[in-house]
């Protein structure tokens, strides 16, 4: 399975942000890109970086065209089969107010903590191993720098 985070889309205010975690997101992403079972063939979770964008909840697809690449944040050609979908929203008081080294370990857990819609979705996703997979960040996290428990909101 691939997994990828992003933030693409923002604001001025918040530009800083998407390029501080642009490298974060990349690392963290291809560390959780491998099998765990199932038939999703990729997950992408957006994180959202302007304030009166909502966030979108998961969704599962069997198809998601290629073509709809410049739409999607997290897709790029060819077409991607069986894909899972949604996007997280911080809080953007705290966010702003966050130190810059700060940014990547508050998304990040923001991202973990949002991973627990995963097991809702068990059955849709077949024998999906969420566990695995939000152990599998944890450590992906821990291993490469970034402190996601302690910056829970």
């Amino acid at each position: 399975m691939e997994v990828s985070f992003h933030a693409n889309i923002c604001y001025k205010t918040t530009e800083k942000i998407a390029f501080a975690l642009h490298s974060p997101f990349e690392i963290i992403g291809k560390e959780l890109s491998k099998n765990y079972g199932g038939i999703m063939e990729h997950l992408w979770i957006d994180f959202e970086l302007i304030p009166s964008q909502s966030p979108w909840s998961f969704r599962f697809q069997k198809r998601v065209s290629g073509n709809s690449a410049k739409y999607l944040t997290g897709l790029s050609s060819p077409d991607k089969y069986n894909v899972g979908h949604y996007s997280v929203k911080p809080d953007f008081i705290k966010l702003l107010k966050i130190p810059p080294e700060s940014v990547a370990n508050y998304a990040l857990s923001l991202i973990y903590q949002s991973t627990s819609i995963l097991f809702d979705k068990q059955k849709i996703l077949g024998e999906f191993d969420t566990n695995k997979f939000r152990l599998d960040f944890l450590s992906a996290c821990k291993k490469n720098g970034f402190n996601i428990n302690n910056s829970a909101p």
